[in-house]
């Protein structure tokens, strides 16, 4: 996860009239996170197995009206057409299919991640950590936990008038700071935002957990593993 700080008022125009940007020392963030996702289980389908697949994210942190905080995903690339058509139909969220490649090891604390979409937009991650400092809870700042302990995301499909929010179960993050971060690409210049002139401001990664989404209402709830790996 690389994180980057940015003007108030210039996310605030990128959101749903009904959102609103969470801010940390007065200013708002925007993330790009690479992970896998394993073992995705739709209830009551659980008999159906789901192939692992890789996500490369771009968000931002919001909370509504009522100050219930959360999410907001500008873009989600994945290399699961399926889940793509799936998560845009149930919960109108910007998804893309792309091919990804991820290179590295977590056990020697070094990963990259290179994403492609059919319409040539890419990207690619890098970053590196010292393993040893994972499960010593260094991560645990106020801006790491504003950054990491969200369990809300909104989402609004292009026929709907007010945007939709599903909770996510989680442990919480069991993070550490990176030592080294980059990235390079299009996803924030596809959503109409600048592109970063500087390295990230600092970033995170995290081993896997077990995660749970509600899905809307109407729908079935959701459960997998993300493994931020």
């Amino acid at each position: 996860m690389l994180h980057y700080r940015q003007d108030v008022v210039s996310i605030q125009d990128t959101l749903p009239d009904d959102l609103e940007v969470d801010t940390f020392d007065g200013c708002a963030w925007l993330s790009v996170v690479g992970f896998r996702l394993s073992n995705l289980r739709i209830r009551p389908l659980t008999f159906l197995k789901w192939s692992d697949f890789w996500e490369v994210n771009l968000r931002t942190y919001i909370k509504d009206k009522t100050g219930r905080k959360g999410v907001w995903f500008y873009s989600l690339d994945s290399n699961d057409p399926f889940g793509v058509f799936g998560a845009r139909l149930l919960y109108g969220l910007r998804y893309f299919n792309a091919r990804i490649d991820r290179l590295g090891d977590p056990q020697i604390g070094e990963v990259s991640f290179s994403s492609t979409r059919k319409d040539g937009a890419g990207s690619r991650i890098e970053a590196a950590w010292n393993v040893d400092d994972i499960g010593t809870d260094l991560a645990k700042e106020q801006l790491d936990q504003f950054l990491l302990e969200r369990y809300r995301f909104w989402a609004r499909r292009s026929w709907d008038k007010k945007s939709t929010s599903a909770k996510v179960k989680h442990q919480p993050y069991d993070a550490v700071r990176l030592r080294k971060s980059y990235y390079q690409g299009e996803l924030f210049s596809t959503q109409g935002l600048n592109e970063p002139e500087k390295e990230p401001e600092f970033g995170h990664y995290c081993p896997g957990f077990p995660v749970e989404a509600t899905a809307p209402a109407w729908a079935f709830s959701i459960s997998g593993q993300a493994n931020q790996r």
